[in-house]
Order: C-alpha cells, then structure tokens, then sequence
C-alpha cells in the first residue's frame, strides 16, 4: 500500500489515511471540508471516455507533482469547493482495478499510488479513495492533445507547468536521486568502519527510501526493536541460525549485531544500522568454502553463491521490514548490494559444493562495485515475489561481476530454483518459499 503521511489531512479524517472509514468520510461533510492542493473530491466515477481517462491520469498526476494527497470519490462539492453531500458510489474489485489500469497507461513516469475501497460491513456503496504521495519522480506526465502536459495542483484547481517549471522540476529530480546515492554512501559508511574484515569477506546491504518516513527512539520503541532482533532470523534460506543479540542506539539510528559482550568488539557475523528516517543497511560475513580444503590457496577466496543468494534475500527482508512497519517510509527504495573482500586475501571468487565438494565458477574478481536496483517499498515489505525479484536483480549483478551472466538461486521473475540449492539447504528453502508464496521451479514431485 502506498503511504501517505499528512498531518492535515490526518487530522481532517480523525486518523491515518490507512485507516480511514466511511463514517470518517461522511464527516467531511459535517466540518465542510474544502477541496485544497492535497484533497480533490469527485461525485460518481471517472467516465470510460478518453476524456475522463485523462482527467484521472491528470488528477493523480497532479498530486503526485505537488505535495501529494487524496481523491475521494463519492463526495459532492459546492461551488465554494466544500464537501456538500456524501452519496458514496458502487465500489467493485473491477473499479478499483480500471482506476489502477488507467493511470498506469496515462502516467508517466507512474508514480506510487494506491486505490482503496472503503465500505461498510455487506454494503456495496461506500467510497473510492485514490492515495498518491508526492513523488520524487516527478516531473509526471499525461497526453493531452498528442503532447505530454505537467499538471500541479493550484489551490484546489489544477493547471499545468510552463516550459520553464518542467525543466526546474527534471533538475529536482535529478539532484534527489543524486541525494539517495550520497545518502546510501553516508548509511554505510559507519557500519564498513565497524566491521572486521581482516580475514573474511562480507555482504553489504543498504535500503534508502524515495519518501523518508519517521520515528522516535524511546524506551519504548528501543524494547520494541530488540524483542525483534532477537526473535527475526536474518537468514531463514541458511536455517536462520543467524540473530542478533547485542543492540544498542546510535544518532538517529537503532544498532545491532551479534557480538558476544558489550563495548567497542567488532560484530562476529552480522551487524545493523537503521535509521529513524526508513533508511537501514545489514552486513553478513560470507565464509571460505575451500576452508580446510586441500592444496590451500592462501591469495584466493571462494564464498558459496547460494550463501550470498540467501543473504541478500535475508537482509532485504530485514530493511524493508523497518522502512514500511517501523518508519512508515514509502515510494520506490534504491536497494544496493556490495562484497567487502577480506584484507589478507588477493582475489575473491564464487563457488558452490552442489557436486559435494568445493567448486569455484565463474572468474575471480579483482575489483568489487555495489550493485543497485530499485523496488517499490510496499513489494519489498510483502515478502512474496516482489521481494525475491529485486533481491534477483541484485544477485543477477553481482553473478556479473564474476563473469557470470547470472546466478541461478533466483529467477527475475520472483521463483526460487530448487536444482541450485544444495541438499543442506533445501528444507529451509523450501519451508521458507511456502510461508512466503514463492514459486519454486523444478521442485519435484
């Protein structure tokens, strides 16, 4: 669900957008709300005419531009632009799906957005609200007349950017995707400079959310936090074997990792970072497969592909777990995996023991960059596909850098692979797709 966070219209609904009810919208009436550059109202549907198609997409868009905000359908304004009835309309699954359909064909870029039903127990009237944050996407765009118009909200009209304005807004969306990359920077900066990697590698995870959310620290929300640390297995596709048990605060940020005692000791496997604005990082170190392994190589160092498979997927779920329920972040996140090489090692490869013993592919890797991609916040969080399809990407990535034109443990389409994870595994793997509706491919009967 996209989020909107509003202290405005939160108050205007008596709660969060999310648990917004038909007496609350009935209300509006009541205290003459009035039509603003975040709240438009609308009487009956939007039409099925091209006509009626744009002025949705340019509506949506309109918020999506400005400051974001709602569209309630099913509340009738005055020519003072105040709630004057609430008659409410049928609300079916086939509506809300046209809405989402037709402002994804005549959005662009589309923003995050959501269609909410809002109805009474076995009454097929209510509402339609349609929530769209604002978007650091923005400029977004409609056709109007076989040209891209910008639309903005003016008050409670809509009007739309001159030349000028468009070429400021495209500069405001460059210069804050530039801001998420330094801020991803920044998010991982502290916790590398904690980490021990004198003798084995680590993979790094950092999550920056496109609109920053918040929360407070307190005696309160600090038990809450470590209550899940410690019960939340950071990599339930290796057993979840792997939890936290040292936490503490850092400025703006919850911390933990998985060292023994208190004070400045490095963390032994796992370590976390995240911040009160939905913005988090997780590091895992990665173990040598040819451990113990004979003839020993003491420049190379082969960490398993289904072991950073599993940890990205793990670390993923950590992250977005804290930016959608904890901070209340949304939008799109910029995701981003990196391998940290051990100081005593020359090279770092990939390798896997499917065949029962220890076996590199791929080329070794001299140089190490982080690999990005970007997911939805909300698809991130469900822990279904949308999860196991960026945590693909990420992997896919890195199975480049290696020379490899992909890792097979996830497919970009969300599925698990069941022929690429080795007999140790496979339980978890298994138990963990079921619980989360991952396909898996190649399961056997």
């Amino acid at each position: 669900m996209a989020i909107l966070r509003s202290r405005r219209l939160e108050a205007l609904f008596g709660g969060s957008i999310e648990a917004v009810t038909v007496d609350r919208v009935r209300a509006l009436v009541d205290v003459g709300a009035t039509e603003a550059f975040d709240l438009d109202f609308k009487e009956s549907h939007y039409g099925r005419s091209d006509a009626d198609r744009r002025a949705l997409c340019g509506d949506v868009a309109a918020l999506a531009n400005t400051a974001g905000g709602l569209i309630v359908i099913g509340v009738a304004e005055d020519d003072q632009a105040r709630a004057s009835s609430a008659p409410g309309v049928l609300v079916t699954d086939a509506e809300v799906a046209r809405i989402r359909q037709v402002v994804a064909g005549g959005v662009s870029p589309l923003p995050t957005f959501d269609v909410m039903a809002v109805l009474d127990d076995d009454d097929p009237s209510g509402f339609i609200v349609v929530v769209v944050p604002k978007s650091v996407l923005a400029p977004h765009a409609v056709l109007v007349n076989e040209s891209l118009r910008f639309p903005t909200r003016n008050g409670a009209t809509t009007r739309y950017l001159s030349e000028p304005e468009v070429a400021a807004a495209y500069r405001t969306r460059l210069a804050a995707a530039a801001e998420r990359s330094e801020r991803q920077e920044v998010v991982e900066a502290e916790l590398l400079a904690y980490l021990d990697a004198s003798e084995d590698p680590w993979v790094v995870v950092s999550l920056v959310p496109e609109l920053p959310g918040q929360f407070d620290i307190s005696t309160q929300t600090f038990k809450e936090f470590e209550d899940h640390a410690r019960n939340v297995a950071l990599v339930p596709l290796d057993g979840g074997d792997r939890r936290f048990g040292r936490m503490d605060v850092g400025h703006n940020r919850l911390r933990a990792d998985d060292g023994m005692h208190s004070g400045d000791a490095a963390p032994w496997s796992a370590a976390t970072e995240l911040h009160t604005d939905g913005s988090g990082v997780v590091a895992l170190r990665l173990w040598n497969l040819r451990r113990g392994v004979e003839p020993k190589d003491p420049d190379s160092y082969v960490v398993s592909d289904e072991g950073v498979a599993a940890a990205i997927t793990g670390s993923l779920t950590y992250l977005a777990h804290h930016a959608d329920v904890r901070a209340h972040a949304s939008g799109i996140a910029a995701i981003r995996a990196r391998l940290v090489p051990a100081a005593v090692v020359k090279q770092l490869s990939l390798g896997h023991t499917r065949g029962g013993f220890p076996k590199p592919w791929g080329r070794p890797a001299l140089s190490l960059p982080a690999v990005s991609t970007f997911a939805p916040i909300d698809e991130l969080a469900g822990g279904d596909t949308g999860l196991t399809s960026a945590a693909a990407r990420l992997l896919h990535s890195v199975g480049n850098i290696f020379g490899l034109p992909e890792l097979p443990q996830l497919t970009s389409d969300g599925a698990v692979s069941w022929a690429y994870w080795s007999h140790e595994r496979r339980h978890h793997v298994r138990a963990w797709c079921e619980a989360q509706s991952v396909p898996i491919i190649g399961l056997p009967e």
